[in-house]
């Protein structure tokens, strides 16, 4: 599974690839955030990562 995250002013996007992948909205000081939690079982690997919603363009899920 693969999640690309297009970010306003850059061309390439943020790629994430893993066995599973949340994308959660969270909230901070009244920032709002998308949450990308990414997981390879194969590997153990559990990483978590928050993008400010406002820069976010679009959001594209691709499954292999």
């Amino acid at each position: 599974m693969e999640v690309k995250v297009y970010i306003k002013g850059k061309k390439e996007p943020l790629i994430y690839k893993g066995d599973r992948i949340d994308v959660l909205d969270f909230k901070i000081d009244n920032i709002d955030y998308k949450q990308i939690r990414y997981f390879n079982f194969k590997k153990g690997i559990s990483k978590s990562e928050f993008v400010q919603k406002d820069i976010i363009k679009k959001i594209v899920e691709e499954r292999e």
